[in-house]
């Protein structure tokens, strides 16, 4: 596995990060102020900064905006509730991310929203090393993760060979793993089976020193019990990923996919502030585009239980380059923290790779199903729907959390997700 800044776990990035969206249902709301006193929306952009942004508020339209020191800050009159964000994120060498955030001032007053595209400003050194999974008897695999800040780093190692990897610069904290790792057909099942922690580890610099890092029994994992229930009728038997996050430094795998349990990390390899991420899936066995997902996360490695949503089977929105979906759906009735996400990705020939999302609160929606892809190729910067012939792949999500609006994941959360997915050409 070759190395790679460590940004976000793509499992988190795709469903507790539910972030960006739109919503052709956007409008005035009364707010719970009262005089003339504007309500204050503030909007903080994690990972990367976007390159352009816009904001709508209540059934307004989508004027370009300017960040303060990475931040967004919305005014919204008194009497008006619904606001929107529409941003995009890009890199060289990277794909486009369009994302539309729309709620309503019942959801709170500050969001966090992804911009995953990698910047280029992160200081970086020299990490040379090597290791020595050998007493490990389940190992056939190594791998480093390094932490400095929120700034990450995974790469995979060969046993008792040399390495050398640019990570982030400073006194990192790495985390040397060992993995089994078994191929079935298409299928890779890989579990940690061992790790330690080394701390204030100096970049530039030599790891541990300078010495070989040996692994022994005193680093192996042991495993902790995964139940599952309300799995829906037709669907494939559960399976569970489970990363570990390193503190806000992003994470990395500890086991995926498992089915009964899972390896708990040895106590030394934990430090405050880290946390498990467990996501649990069940697939519609006709349908592969269905399915339902379960994430939870906890600081404690102990024996873990997740209980199904009602299953939702939708068939994709009317072809159209600006799309609307429909997310009828009564599972999540009467809960708080109900989200809907709607995503469209093509490849645009001269542009290269687009992503667009749009995700809309249940409090936005006030009872409409409909989430509308808003057409912004008006506003500098943002890129045009995508021509008459294009192939492009959707994806449909309800999710509904227990810490409401769309954010990094925190501790002690647990996320339901109904999800669907297809593919049309635009008319």
């Amino acid at each position: 596995m070759s190395g790679a800044v460590l940004r976000l776990s793509a499992t988190c990035a795709a469903l507790a990060f539910l972030a960006g969206c739109g919503s052709s249902s956007g409008g005035g709301g009364s707010t719970g102020g009262g005089g003339n006193t504007p309500t204050a929306v503030t909007f903080t952009f994690s990972v990367g900064t976007p390159t352009v942004v816009a904001a709508k508020i209540g059934s307004g339209s989508f004027t370009a905006q300017s960040l303060n020191s990475g931040k967004l800050s919305l005014s919204l009159p008194n009497g008006t509730s619904n606001f929107a964000v529409a941003y995009l994120c890009t890199a060289p060498s990277f794909p486009i991310f369009q994302d539309v955030f729309e709620a309503n001032t019942t959801d709170g007053s500050s969001f966090i929203l992804p911009c995953p595209a990698p910047s280029s400003t992160i200081p970086m050194g020299t990490l040379t090393g090597s290791v020595d999974g050998s007493a490990i008897p389940e190992a056939n695999s190594l791998g480093l993760a390094v932490a400095n800040g929120n700034n990450g780093f995974v790469a995979g190692v060969s046993q008792d060979t040399n390495f050398s990897f640019n990570v982030p610069a400073g006194n990192d904290r790495v985390e040397v793993l060992a993995y089994n790792s078994v191929s079935s057909g298409s299928v890779v099942t890989s579990s940690l089976v061992a790790a330690r922690t080394l701390l204030n580890q100096a970049v530039p610099g030599a790891l541990n020193g300078g010495s070989t890092v040996v692994l022994g029994a005193a680093d192996e994992t042991t495993l902790k019990p995964i139940t599952y229930s309300n799995v829906p009728s037709g669907y494939s038997a559960p399976s569970t990923v489970v990363d570990l996050i390193m503190n806000g430094a992003g994470g990395f795998s500890i086991a995926s996919p498992m089915t009964t349990q899972y390896p708990a990390l040895p106590a030394g390899a934990v430090q405050q502030g880290d946390f498990y991420e467990f996501f649990a899936t069940a697939t519609n066995r006709v349908n592969s585009g269905e399915m339902a997902i379960v994430a939870q996360s906890s600081t404690a490695a102990g024996p873990v239980s997740f209980t199904f949503p009602s299953p939702w089977t939708y068939g994709g929105p009317a072809p159209a380059a600006l799309p609307t979906f429909n997310f009828a759906y009564t599972g999540f009735s009467g809960k708080t923290g109900v989200f809907q996400t709607a995503l469209a990705d093509w490849d645009a020939p001269t542009v290269g790779f687009i992503e667009f999302q749009v995700t809309t609160s249940a409090n936005y929606l006030n009872g409409s199903t409909a989430v509308a892809f808003p057409d912004l190729s008006g506003v500098p910067g943002f890129v045009a729907p995508p021509p008459s012939g294009t192939q492009v792949n959707w994806v449909a999500l309800i999710a509904q959390s227990n810490v409401g609006a769309p954010q990094p994941m925190p501790t002690d959360a647990t996320i339901s997700t109904l999800e669907n997915a297809g593919a049309y050409t635009v008319p």
